[in-house]
């Protein structure tokens, strides 16, 4: 069997990577999203998957009255 190159491994593992988002970049796109991008339905889904409370998401700057507008959407 062949050996994979070099080019096909890095392009493999940089694919396979990019897939895997972490709490804290979670975090970090929600305050993004809702600060200067304003998608309100992005953010709100990744609220709902990773579960982020409001302190979380305080902690990361989005401002007080984007919290109380996101409602029941945060936990």
């Amino acid at each position: 069997m062949k050996t994979m190159g070099k080019a096909k491994k890095r392009i493999l593992h940089k694919s396979n990577s990019s897939l895997f988002m972490t709490r804290e970049t979670a975090v970090s796109k929600v305050f993004t999203m809702l600060s200067k991008d304003n998608k309100r339905i992005e953010a709100d889904n990744l609220i709902t998957l990773f579960g982020l409370t409001a302190e979380e998401l305080s902690e990361a700057g989005v401002p007080y009255e984007d919290l109380i507008s996101l409602g029941s959407t945060i936990a």
